[in-house]
């Protein structure tokens, strides 16, 4: 019969092992959606920015042919249909700048969440390394034992410097 060779002991899961496991998950995943959700943001306030600045750009040209019409004496069609165009344009990039103005606030609110959000997230990695040092103080009693100090308080009564001692 051939013998088996039992690998060196790997760690049994236990509630310590999964509030790590947990806690460093959470946090890679908190991270990640907090970098992606700002990627998405800026994303979407740079096409308003190019939606914005091909309007611009087509306003200038359609102020330019109702300026070259007018100058050359074009006919009141020609002139109301281009003073329409140019009306339609100039709404359009009122609404494109309401909509890169509240992008922009969206944005400057998300990096405030974002922030805040990572900071309160560093108590996930306080966890994470309070249960690692407790997954490290069970499986090795020995050295934490030795960390100890060797003068320690006693628990009875406290010495209160701050009372005057009674006069005799």
């Amino acid at each position: 019969m051939a013998e088996q060779r039992k690998s060196p002991a790997s760690p049994v899961p236990t509630p310590l092992h999964l509030l790590q496991g947990l806690t460093r998950t959470l946090n890679e995943h908190l991270a990640e959606a907090c970098q992606r959700a700002e990627e998405d943001a800026q994303k979407v306030l740079d096409k308003l920015a190019q939606k914005r600045a091909r309007l611009d750009e087509k306003t200038a040209q359609a102020e330019a042919r109702l300026a070259e019409a007018r100058a050359s004496g074009g006919s009141t069609d020609k002139l109301e249909k281009l003073d329409g165009k140019l009306s339609e344009l100039r709404e359009q990039l009122a609404v494109v700048a309401q909509a890169h103005d509240e992008a922009q606030s969206y944005a400057r609110q998300l990096n405030s969440d974002v922030r805040q959000t990572l900071r309160l997230a560093k108590g996930l990695a306080r966890i994470d390394a309070q249960a690692g040092q407790a997954i490290e103080k069970r499986n090795n009693p020995t050295a934490t034992t030795e960390k100890r100090p060797s003068s320690r308080r006693s628990r009875g009564r406290r010495n209160n410097d701050s009372e005057p001692a009674p006069e005799q």
